[in-house]
């Protein structure tokens, strides 16, 4: 499988660890642990994947546990004031929380990159507002994150 694949699939997997953490309470490490027990197949060609990249996978979940507060607070800080950050779904959070973990903390992808494939997770799951509400939110985090000056 090519890598750009592996990496869409591994993230993909890291936003349902992230729902299942979230919905189930499920420990970070059980997560990590039992990931190659996840059976996910491609829809387009209902092939079964197998492939992931372990250490992106580790990384997103891990960097998401260990910045929760400051992600979900990037995440607040740019919604609309008449959105409550409660009232976010639970997939659209576990989601939100994996592309800003990746858009703050993983300087080496770039940012449109990160956007569409988290675009694309949103359209698998919505086929309504969210995927253009995600985006909204990540091209806000983009920006600010762009702005930043080198001493934060």
């Amino acid at each position: 499988m090519k890598n750009n694949k592996i990496q869409t699939v591994t993230r993909l997997v890291s936003v349902q660890s992230l729902y299942q953490m979230d919905m189930a309470g499920t420990d970070i490490d059980v997560i990590i642990k039992d990931h190659k027990n996840r059976i996910i197949f491609d829809n387009k060609d209902d092939i079964l994947i197998n492939d992931l990249n372990t250490d992106m996978y580790k990384k997103i979940l891990y960097g998401v546990f260990e910045n929760q507060i400051s992600i979900d607070n990037k995440i607040k800080e740019f919604l609309d004031e008449k959105w409550s950050y409660s009232r976010i779904d639970i997939t659209l959070r576990a989601i939100l929380r994996a592309a800003v973990y990746e858009l703050l903390f993983t300087p080496d992808t770039p940012f449109k990159v990160v956007i569409n494939e988290y675009i694309n997770i949103a359209q698998s799951f919505y086929s309504e507002k969210e995927p253009e509400f995600l985006n909204a939110i990540l091209d806000k985090v983009a920006k600010s994150k762009l702005t930043m000056t080198p001493d934060g």
